[in-house]
């Protein structure tokens, strides 16, 4: 297998996808939860800003800005915890999750709502609820209805133009 480059570590802001390893049962609910409490534990220690996520049976989806820690750790100490934890209420030992990640830099306005926009129609899209705001291992109702997220979520101020930079650049 060819090892994915990764461009940015840090000082970035990502969409990532991480999916459960071959064969691994789907999350249940109350797995599901234990993924969002090592979701808020990771983040406390590592220091990212979330702006969106969804925990689905089968995989997560993680909208962030990483700038005190980096990609890679972070996502290795929130997969790590999350798995064995999963692992221990299952009374399995193994890998949970797959060893690798898909990740995308938000580079302008319009990745990041896109991007967003795609995290909290998956669990419609797969057939899960009707309504975004219904999945409850979601931050969509944080942003669709208003209310309150099981993980807290940092607030973006972005400029309207959807083409937008993210960050300084240098071009500009």
């Amino acid at each position: 297998m060819s090892r994915l480059r990764r461009i940015e570590h840090t000082a970035r802001y990502f969409f990532v996808t991480t999916n459960l390893a071959a064969g691994v049962p789907p999350l249940t609910g109350r797995e599901r939860d234990i993924c969002l409490g090592c979701l808020e534990d990771a983040r406390k220690k590592h220091g990212f800003l979330l702006f969106g996520y969804a925990v689905m049976p089968d995989h997560a989806h993680l909208v962030l800005g990483v700038f005190k820690s980096s990609l890679p750790v972070l996502m290795r100490d929130w997969k790590r915890q999350s798995g064995f934890a999963v692992g221990k209420a299952r009374h399995f030992r193994g890998p949970i999750w797959q060893q690798r990640y898909f990740d995308f830099i938000l580079r302008r306005v319009g990745d990041l709502g896109k991007k967003l926009e795609y995290v909290h129609q998956n669990p419609v899209a797969a057939g899960l609820v009707a309504r975004p705001e219904d999945w409850l291992w979601s931050s969509a109702g944080f942003h669709i209805a208003h209310s309150t997220a099981p993980v807290q979520l940092d607030v973006l101020d972005v400029p309207a133009d959807r083409n937008a930079p993210l960050w300084p650049v240098r071009w500009k």
